[in-house]
């Protein structure tokens, strides 16, 4: 049995694992010696190797080469054999610059946070974003459009921008937007959306036939938005899937970029996740997903707030330095689940 390996073959193994991460060349048993910290010879070196080859853990590519791991070799590695590694500073700081700037809108903070993840770990990376909008109002603003059409746009106290489109009867006037924006931003901001009560704001309002119809289209549109989840994922590095053309193949890496463009593909990666306490590894075969079976992917949860919980995860190849990877994907997802809960408080 794997789990039964003695501490020199797990010594051996470890310093081919990391040896194949650092290098991407199978690890000769010189090498695998020195890094193993262990005072024997080469040649005995060899025999473990052979022993850890029978057992499915390591490979040679061709004869007299080195050996490389296994995917059964990375997830003992994972499981058995790796220390823990916190972010560097410099990759702390990264993360932290992100989460400083308090007036960036939602969208384009999960989308740099996917690029930032990705940058750090040098593999595509994916957040997703089940966000509500049921938070309060900051602004709205009304847009005419062509013909007869209206367009509102709502920005909450988190940033999130929200976009409806609904139509009148008749085209409305210039003057008549206007007070109608003006009477909406007076009367919602910092509501939410439980406190919007449509029939006292329009009985309220004091406006002609064209006036009520625009208010309450846009108080329709507006509590659509609010009320509504929406389910967005970001991806951050898809150009780092081009990189592992030798490593796995032109056709392999065209397939997984196409999955990529797809958006269910992430999202019945990534909503596997939701709500899990621990942090996830598969690697290779372990993935469900037929066009990751030569990649591994780490991810893990964040929470939301209100109940609710987003993902975040990257994909790279098996060989990727797992204790930083995992570092980096805990960090981000600490750091994303911090502010998003200091945001609705």
């Amino acid at each position: 049995m794997v789990e039964e390996i003695d501490n020199r073959k797990k010594k051996i193994l470890g310093a081919v694992v990391q040896g194949f991460i650092l290098t991407g060349k199978p690890v000769g048993s010189k090498s695998a010696a020195r890094a193993s910290g262990l005072r024997i010879s080469p040649a005995t070196v060899r025999n473990e190797m052979a022993v850890l080859e029978k057992l499915g853990l390591l490979e040679q590519p061709y004869t007299s080469a080195g050996r490389v791991p296994t995917d059964l070799a990375y997830r003992y590695y994972v499981d058995m054999l790796m220390e823990q590694q916190k972010p560097s500073g410099r990759d702390a700081e990264a993360v932290e610059k992100l989460f400083a700037a308090k007036t960036r809108e939602m969208e384009g903070f999960f989308r740099e946070a996917s690029l930032i993840l990705s940058n750090l770990t040098h593999a595509t990376a994916m957040v997703f974003a089940p966000f509500s909008a049921a938070d309060t109002v900051r602004h709205i603003d009304l847009v005419r459009m062509s013909g007869p059409r209206v367009m509102v746009i709502v920005i909450t106290d988190r940033g999130q921008v929200g976009r409806r489109l609904f139509s009148l009867e008749n085209p409305v006037r210039p003057d008549t937007l206007e007070r109608v924006w003006d009477y909406l931003n007076q009367s919602l901001s910092g509501v939410g959306l439980d406190a919007i009560c449509a029939d006292t704001l329009i009985r309220r309002s004091r406006f002609g036939k064209a006036g009520v119809e625009l208010l309450s289209g846009a108080l329709e549109a507006i509590r659509e938005y609010l009320g509504a989840v929406e389910e967005r994922v970001y991806v951050g590095g898809t150009a780092n899937i081009v990189r592992e053309i030798d490593y796995a193949g032109t056709e392999w890496v065209q397939l997984l970029l196409e999955a990529m463009e797809k958006q269910y593909f992430i999202l019945d990666l990534l909503k596997d996740l939701v709500g899990e306490e621990s942090l996830t590894v598969r690697i290779g075969e372990e993935n469900r997903l037929s066009e990751l079976r030569k990649c591994a992917f780490v991810g893990t949860s964040y929470p939301v707030g209100r109940g609710m919980f987003g993902s975040l995860g990257v994909v790279g190849p098996t060989c990727m330095d797992y204790a930083r990877t995992i570092g980096m994907v805990e960090l981000m997802a600490d750091s994303l689940g911090q502010r998003l809960f200091h945001s609705v408080d």
